[in-house]
């Protein structure tokens, strides 16, 4: 580091910031495609190790280059969907804009006077200082604005990690806090062992290794409570390239045909009247069956081979807006109750600022009519037709499955098994159908239900309440699958506690920066009451 006053080398800056990069990439191969979840503690001690105590500038710069190095490899799927990068490069500038936050208010809190020795109190301070911080970023960024955008949350690499099991206690937050902490005391064993203080050392990184372990121990219960239901998980397919995918989507009842075919193609094999509900993924019926008899010729038909309710995906226009539904069919009565989306994507399905933003660039109208948010219940009741009896499913929608609160209130409302229906389609082999996967896996351990996850063109799976994949389809190819998925009535911890870790996050960050703030602020009256003596 530089002494007070003097500026660091131009090489020297470079190395921070190539350190801060590769510390974003680090933490980046945590998440699916490669998935080894135990580099995110490192990638993000590294990080937490260089911003401490480093100038306002050089933390800010360096929390930018951690956020290029995470982001830009996680998001590529967006490029993906719009062919070109724009949409890439604004996301990860912004995303990457929360841990330009974060590193200043570390570098700003970390100078906070009962932080800075190397007694055992600071030690212990500095741990929970920075875990409260890098949480509380990352809850900022996954709920403002617009609902903020959870992709990146630690949580979210974990689905294959023994502290998996906390998130049943503590939800995504619980987890993501755990993670941090773990990295935070990997970064506290380095420090103290390069200062050859033994003893630090060795209590961090025991504490980091107790912190992985012992998340196993902590029941997990995913016994079924109220009996099963079959399920029949149907994945169409579309096409293996998002240009291709938005070429079949324009072409009227291809898609529906797809998922219908494949229906029948399930219904062949399964024994008849078997099942109890069939689900069709996001956007399956391209054209609304509830307006378009071609349509609901086609879902009536698969409807009745199955003898069996279907949840469908539907595009509804009403007025000047749109609205992304779920809709269950009932064989010989058609639509019934609908899900209606309760958190669409900003600018990827609708455009705040249309006006504004045409002036820069006519990518806004690529997305011709904005979609609405739903209201309403976050759950559908359907009659399972083999056992006879009435079911209710938690349903999400694509991205919804990355938002703990969508999925918890239709929890509360009874929902026994969570449903998510999504279309992959137009990400391509991108890593995104992988990282909603893993997204579902962690959300099944948070609220304690089954998740039966349905794609139009993958990754379909059934998830079992302790995360684990039980069955899943191969990607881009038309298949379905059946289940006997079991029903859960207990509330986890997770829920019961519901919102409040991540308010409490957030007020503990909020604390600790205003702490920093006012540190500095006599730290800077004390220096000029000197000047004048």
């Amino acid at each position: 580091m530089a002494r007070a006053g003097r500026a660091p080398s131009w090489p020297a800056r470079l190395a921070g910031w190539a350190w801060a990069a590769a510390c974003g990439v680090v933490v980046w191969a945590g998440f699916p495609p490669v998935g080894a979840w135990w580099a995110v503690p490192l990638g993000l001690a590294g990080i937490m190790a260089a911003t401490r105590q480093a100038t306002w500038g050089q933390a800010g710069l360096r929390g930018l280059f951690l956020g290029l190095g995470l982001f830009t490899p996680l998001l590529h799927f967006t490029a993906v969907s719009m062919g070109n990068p724009l949409g890439w490069v604004s996301l990860t500038l912004v995303e990457s804009l929360y841990l330009v936050a974060w590193a200043i208010a570390w570098s700003l809190v970390s100078r906070v006077p009962v932080l800075k020795g190397d007694g055992w109190r600071a030690l212990v301070g500095r741990v929970l200082a920075v875990t409260v911080l890098w949480c509380g970023a990352e809850e900022l960024r996954s709920s403002w604005p617009w609902g903020g955008f959870p992709f990146g949350r630690l949580a979210f690499a974990m689905a294959d990690a023994p502290v998996l099991p906390v998130a049943a206690y503590g939800g995504s937050v619980g987890l993501s806090l755990l993670v941090a902490l773990v990295a935070a005391c990997v970064a506290e064993a380095v420090r103290a062992g390069a200062r050859l203080r033994v003893l630090h050392a060795v209590a961090a990184g025991a504490g980091a290794g107790a912190l992985l372990l012992a998340p196993v121990a902590l029941p997990v219960d995913s016994s079924s409570q109220d009996g099963t239901i079959r399920v029949g998980a149907v994945q169409g397919d579309v096409a293996d390239s998002a240009r291709a995918a938005d070429d079949v989507f324009a072409r009227a009842l291809e898609v529906t045909g797809n998922h219908a075919q494949a229906t029948l193609d399930m219904a062949s094999e399964v024994e008849a009247g078997s099942l109890d509900l069939v689900v069709w993924p996001e956007n399956a019926a391209d054209l609304d069956p509830r307006t378009h008899s071609s349509a609901a010729v086609l879902v009536e038909h698969a409807a009745q081979q199955v003898r069996a309710p279907l949840l469908v995906g539907a595009v509804a226009y009403e007025g000047q807006v749109r609205h992304n539904d779920v809709i269950v069919w009932v064989p010989g009565q058609g639509a019934g109750e609908v899900y209606r989306k309760h958190r669409p994507v900003p600018f990827g399905e609708y455009v705040p600022w249309r006006e504004a933003l045409r002036r820069v660039t006519s990518q806004v109208d690529r997305i011709g009519t904005d979609m609405a948010a739903g209201d309403g219940p976050t759950s559908l009741t359907v009659h399972a037709a083999a056992r006879d009896r009435d079911v209710t499913v938690a349903m999400g929608i694509c991205f919804e499955v990355a938002y703990d609160d969508v999925l918890r209130q239709g929890v509360t409302e009874g929902g026994e098994a969570i449903v998510i229906p999504t279309n992959n389609a137009s990400f391509g082999r991108s890593s995104e159908a992988a990282q909603q996967l893993a997204q579902g896996r962690v959300q099944a351990v948070v609220h304690g239900r089954s998740v039966v996850q349905v794609s139009t063109v993958g990754l379909t799976a059934v998830i079992s309440p302790k995360g684990v994949v039980e069955q899943e389809l191969e990607p881009f190819t038309r298949s379905w699958l059946v289940a006997d998925v079991g029903l859960r009535q207990t509330v986890t911890l997770a829920d019961r506690l519901g919102p409040w870790p991540g308010r409490v996050v957030l007020a503990g960050a909020t604390v600790l920066v205003l702490t920093g703030i006012l540190c500095r602020a006599h730290e800077g009256l004390r220096r000029r009451r000197r000047r004048r003596r």
